[in-house]
């Protein structure tokens, strides 16, 4: 072999002993941060010893003395698997991301800051429950047990962003809780894109789009309301930049969850059902655990990580689930300040501004000082939006406005959990869930003893007016909240003669006399579970599973009836528009991902919503309009059927168009659409192949190879946002783009967070199923080993039994100090 050959036969050989040698050491110091399943750790912080096993699927069961050290195990196994998502959440509610993340992230700060999340709980912490401070300071020390333990062997995110994670505080979990409410509250929405659409199009025509507007009140808006100045919607654009920044990029915040009894169950004994719908993430949002403590405290089901406590699951002889009530939780308020903006006009009167300063530390950047000032009810939240913080704009002419936020009032949903958790019966149920304030949360329940039942947990704001939908004039106190709705009032139902309870954000009750949210989803899942629950005389849990999985769509039906009429006696002489309409005319309007009919209906919504109304809006309030999903899908079904509405009329013409032709045009253009995506081939328009669902990481989008080891997918998937087995796409363009969670058209980006069946005829087991799995660490089996189950409608078995238990192999033992 000639010289010059063994010389690069032998670089070559080096070369890829080093790339393995190297590839070797890194995979072993990733592998080095994953958590330890068996052995002995010691801590002075607990009363007694602590046992944890784990199953196969990294499902913690703990067993522990009192309630305290559970909570300390608890604390400690959420930071061995979600440190990191913990760690983030809880920054981001105190405003203080810009600190690991650098100038991108100021906004943000500046939103919390302003909104006050952090500075309203402080306020507040005299009055929490001593017993929750006691439970919250455990499971604080167990957080930081493992902090301390694995110093400087954290998992990777830490390592990339550069920074080592804070001892954790009860203040924590009460972040953690008034996020998850930042989360589900949608309501807020309504009030200034609703206004903005009134000040733009004028009270008729704005009343022909907005959907079932008002709630539970005439049809009434201020003489004065056109008369106020513009609205600035900078917390909406702020928020939305949020939401897509940390991947919260859904907004059908909703669930499904449904109880039968003795009488419509094959076991005789009460079977009840839910699955939550959030923003898709890896890992995902819940925790599977189970808890059981000599004080009483024995509960399994699905936590949420960074605070101690089942949040929907089963305990001793009770479960219960949950959806969102969708509760109109905010109200906003055009306010008048002084030319020295210190003071506020109420009433008659100039009142003081409470002015805070605060400051934004910024990694490897200028500090920020900002100045929040709020009202008595709330901080003036207008001048927040991303562009005008970071690029210095000028002032904004737009009024102040400010923000009345029930999660900035003291209420003590961490007691009413803990209470739940421990309640063995309906009366002690009942006691717990009247804690419960934010977010507004329909609680469905059965027991051993056959009863179902349903509370609704929420804190009502008692109104003047039954249709806060638009902002407020702020210089009266005229629609200040005149506290809350008395507990004794909220809606409860004890064994109803249907047999049956189930909520999926529908409206809860007719003409209740208090106003309660205008954001009820579109009635496409409530009307199929009805369907389901009534389809038979008796179901199973195998039943249960198969309702969770429908992918049928009552809503598709009532929209594909409006396009099939407007081609009758049409000529049509395109192939594919013909073959369209006849599959469109024959659809059992299940949206299976190996059909090609779901791709034509989805298509053509999407193009009905931009022909109707995008010509009235414009670019920037369509997006608003249709970002909040079930606002465009109610509204077009009210605007559909009123033909004669000009709404229709596509004001960039000098024609009038009709609804028909609207309808028709909105096809075409859904066929164009999928011929240059798909080819003209309509047997290649499988609606998987545009409906996506990819479960991505915090860092997804900044290299694409890396993307394929953090994120879990893609992979076709069947149903839409109307479905039981809600799969939302998103209607809206992200205006403020950000690349880690950036989605195509059509991708799946939102839907069952966790799927969750008990039967009580069987107490020491139950289905339960994750997005993904127990484990933050993309290093661990246990990242993304759930979502195979998760897309096929299979379950984990979780037994809680001590028997079963105990039969598990990985044991770690906390042992007093």
């Amino acid at each position: 072999m000639r010289s010059w050959k063994k010389i690069l036969f032998g670089l070559s050989i080096s070369f890829i002993i080093i790339f393995i040698v190297a590839g070797a050491i890194f995979y072993n110091m990733l592998s080095s941060s994953l958590p330890a399943y068996q052995g002995i750790i010691t801590s002075s912080k607990i009363i007694s010893d602590i046992e944890i096993y784990r199953d196969s699927f990294a499902v913690p069961y703990i067993f522990a003395e009192n309630d305290n050290d559970a909570a300390f195990a608890l604390g400690y196994v959420h930071a061995q698997e979600r440190l990191f998502t913990m760690d983030f959440i809880r920054r981001a509610g105190e405003g203080r991301l810009s600190e690991i993340l650098g100038d991108e992230a100021v906004p943000f700060d500046n939103m919390f800051r302003t909104v006050g999340i952090k500075r309203n709980i402080l306020r507040n912490y005299s009055r929490i429950d001593p017993s929750v401070i006691s439970l919250l300071q455990s499971y604080s020390d167990g957080v930081n047990a493992y902090i301390e333990e694995r110093k400087g062997n954290y998992s990777i995110e830490f390592d990339v962003l550069g920074y080592q994670p804070e001892k954790w505080k009860p203040l924590h979990s009460l972040i953690i809780i008034k996020m998850m409410a930042w989360e589900l509250n949608m309501s807020w929405w309504t009030d200034l894109t609703f206004s903005e659409l009134i000040q733009k199009l004028g009270e008729k025509k704005a009343l022909e789009i907005l959907p079932d507007y008002p709630e539970n009140a005439p049809t009434i808006i201020a003489d004065n309301f056109k008369y106020l100045s513009a609205i600035n919607s900078s917390l909406v654009e702020t928020d939305k930049a949020f939401r897509n920044f940390i991947g919260w990029t859904g907004t059908h915040i909703g669930s499904n969850n449904w109880v039968v009894n003795a009488n419509k169950s094959t076991s005789g004994k009460p079977i009840i059902a839910n699955d939550p719908h959030l923003a898709f993430s890896a890992p995902g949002k819940w925790f599977a655990a189970t808890v059981n403590s000599k004080e009483g405290w024995k509960t399994s089901g699905v936590t949420l990580p960074g605070v101690p406590g089942i949040v929907i699951g089963k305990g001793e002889n009770i479960s219960w689930v949950l959806t969102n009530v969708m509760n109109d939780d905010a109200d906003f308020y055009i306010e008048k300040l002084d030319s020295s903006d210190s003071k506020y006009f109420v009433d008659g009167q100039w009142r003081d501004l409470r002015i805070i300063k605060d400051t934004i530390k910024v990694k490897n950047g200028k500090d920020r000082v900002i100045e929040i000032k709020e009202t008595h009810r709330g901080p003036i939240i207008s001048d927040i939006h991303t562009f005008n913080f970071i690029y210095n704009t000028a002032e904004s002419e737009f009024p102040p406005i400010s923000m009345k936020w029930l999660g900035n009032e003291f209420s003590d949903e961490m007691l009413g959990f803990y209470k739940i958790n421990k309640a063995k019966n309906w009366n002690q149920f009942r006691e717990g869930v009247k804690y419960f304030g934010i977010p507004g949360q329909n609680f469905v329940y059965a027991d051993t003893t056959g009863n179902i039942g349903y509370i609704m947990g929420a804190r009502i704001p008692l109104r003047k007016k039954n249709n806060p939908t638009l902002v407020f004039d702020g210089t009266n106190t005229e629609n200040d909240w005149q506290g809350y709705v008395p507990v004794e009032e909220i809606p409860v139902v004890l064994n109803p003669k249907e047999n049956f309870i189930t909520s999926a954000n529908n409206k809860i009750l007719k003409d209740f006399k208090y106003h309660i949210s205008n954001l009820w989803e579109p009635s496409s899942r409530i009307d199929r579970i009805y369907e389901l629950l009534n389809s038979k005389e008796k179901h199973s849990a195998e039943d249960f599973k198969k309702y969770q999985m429908d992918i049928t769509s009552p809503y598709a039906k009532l929209i594909t009836s409006h396009i099939v009429k407007a081609f009758e006696g049409i000529k049509i002489n395109d192939n594919n528009l013909k073959t369209a309409i006849e599959l469109l005319s024959e659809w059992d309007f299940n949206l299976k991902k190996q059909s090609q009919t779901p791709s034509i209906y989805v298509v053509t919504l999407k193009y009905l919503l931009h022909n109707i109304y995008y010509d009235e809006l414009g670019d920037d309030l369509f997006n608003r309009f249709v970002f909040l999903a079930n606002v465009p899908f109610r509204s077009l079904l009210r605007v559909l059927d009123k033909p004669e509405s000009l709404i229709f009329d596509d004001i960039s013409t000098a024609k009038t168009e009709s609804k028909n032709e609207i309808i028709r045009k909105s096809l075409a253009d859904a066929l164009t659409f999928l011929e240059e995506n798909l080819g003209k081939d309509l047997t290649n328009w499988q609606w998987g192949r545009l409906h996506t669902v990819t479960f991505k990481h915090a860092f997804s989008g900044n290299f694409s190879l890396l993307d394929k080891y953090i994120n879990i997918g893609p992979y076709e998937i069947g149903g839409d946002g109307t479905t039981i087995n809600n799969t939302e796409y998103p209607f809206s363009e992200s205006i403020d783009k950000y690349p880690m969670f950036s989605h195509s058209e059509f991708e799946n980006i939102l839907g069952p967070s966790m799927r969750y069946i008990y039967d009580f005829a069987k107490p020491d087991q139950y289905y339960l199923i994750l997005t993904t799995g127990q484990s933050g660490n993309v290093m661990s089996d246990n990242y993304r080993d759930q979502t195979p189950y998760w897309l096929q409608g299979k379950y984990m078995l979780i037994k809680t039994d001590e028997s079963s238990i105990r039969k598990n192999k990985n044991l770690l033992l906390i042992k007093r100090k």
